[in-house]
């Protein structure tokens, strides 16, 4: 895998989730209690054997460059090769943000040319789920593909099929037909933004992009193309979660309390999950603690009920407060005596005491950044 480079894409549907992506990139939105969305296809990457991975930003990309640092938690921080950000800049007649993943890999072109890797393994930061790109590859070689596309079956509603990719395949998995953000039910084949492709293949896609002037790989590309193209699909077959919403990130944040969940992502045999370490202190449960099925990062302080329940670092939860089914993220205190149920309470929000705070699990109340209730 040494001859494969990585590119992740931090902020390709930032205009679907404006309460968690606005004022942090997509891949910096905090997930089950300790981890950040980047982490999940770093850590991907990294356990797959890939070592030269570059991270394209789009806006509010601080807390994506302060988490990932030079990359040392997921040992990429190398003489050669390891992990490099590219800030959104201009190019020539590219002005202002990208506007689609081709319209983006037209920005590093210099950077994929320059590069002598064989492969290419392109994937966002929204999806969630725990992969070994080796098989991903060798199946990429096998069928001679011009690209690899990974895949999951999964039954949808027609309210949440809006952000995918669904793939139709004949016997042998090769595409032949691409349906990009259709409203659709029943079991698909959903993309999850996740391609694999010769080096060289995606060089001449985008100079053909240049030249027609295409910015969407999924419109410009996948859908238009299917025909001309070898595009086959690999199916993924574990635990799989898509971020595109306020009501996905709670949905599936709510996943992680099921131990099978759990254990299926964090604990696969495919790798651990890496994410930035912190030298946080063992959370205190004091007297008055009553916790049930949550999870509770280090460093918090718990003198209230938690129930069912995701506590990030360093939260303090106060006497006979009672918070269920609820997401408190970092840095967060509850009062005394206030109640919560299904809350998403983000990063340095504070609740003052005897607060009621109700929301419901099909629309969960999302307290912002900073926020005094």
């Amino acid at each position: 895998m040494n001859n494969t480079l990585g590119i992740i894409f931090s902020d390709m549907q930032d205009w679907s989730m404006t309460e968690l992506a606005s004022h942090r990139s997509v891949a910096a939105i905090p997930f089950g209690g300790r981890y950040r969305l980047i982490d999940f296809p770093l850590s991907n990457m990294v356990n797959s054997g890939m070592h030269k991975i570059c991270i394209i930003t789009k806006s509010n990309y601080r807390s994506l460059m302060e988490h990932v640092g030079s990359g040392k938690d997921w040992d990429l921080s190398r003489k050669k090769g390891g992990i490099l950000i590219f800030p959104p800049y201009a190019l020539g007649e590219n002005h202002g943000l990208f506007t689609g993943r081709l319209d983006a890999l037209k920005r590093v072109l210099d950077y994929i040319s320059s590069s002598k890797e064989k492969y290419v393994v392109l994937s966002d930061s929204d999806m969630i789920y725990n992969i070994n790109y080796r098989d991903v590859i060798k199946y990429h070689e096998e069928k001679n593909s011009d690209i690899t596309a990974v895949y999951t079956k999964y039954p949808l509603k027609k309210t949440c099929s809006i952000h995918k990719i669904m793939y139709e395949f004949d016997d042998e998995g090769r595409a032949k037909d691409i349906l990009v953000y259709p409203i659709i039910n029943g079991v698909q084949n959903i993309g999850l933004n996740t391609w694999v492709m010769n080096k060289d293949f995606l060089e001449a896609l985008i100079h053909d992009a240049i030249a027609r002037n295409y910015k969407d790989f999924s419109y410009d590309v996948l859908a238009a193309r299917v025909h001309s193209l070898r595009i086959y699909g690999y199916e993924y077959k574990g635990f799989y979660a898509h971020i595109d919403s306020l009501q996905s990130y709670y949905d599936n944040s709510m996943e992680l309390l099921k131990m099978d969940v759990l254990q299926s992502l964090f604990y696969s045999k495919t790798g651990p999950i890496f994410t930035k370490t912190k030298d946080s202190t063992p959370t205190k449960y004091l007297s008055h603690a009553n916790v049930k099925n949550s999870l509770i990062a280090s460093g918090c302080t718990i003198e209230g009920t938690v129930e069912n329940s995701i506590i990030f670092r360093d939260v303090k939860i106060g006497k006979n407060a009672v918070v269920k089914n609820s997401i408190i993220m970092q840095h967060g205190t509850i009062g005394e005596n206030a109640q919560l149920d299904s809350i998403i309470s983000d990063t340095y929000a504070f609740v003052n005491n005897d607060r009621v705070l109700l929301g419901y699990s099909s629309c969960p109340f999302f307290i912002k950044k900073h926020s005094i209730v």
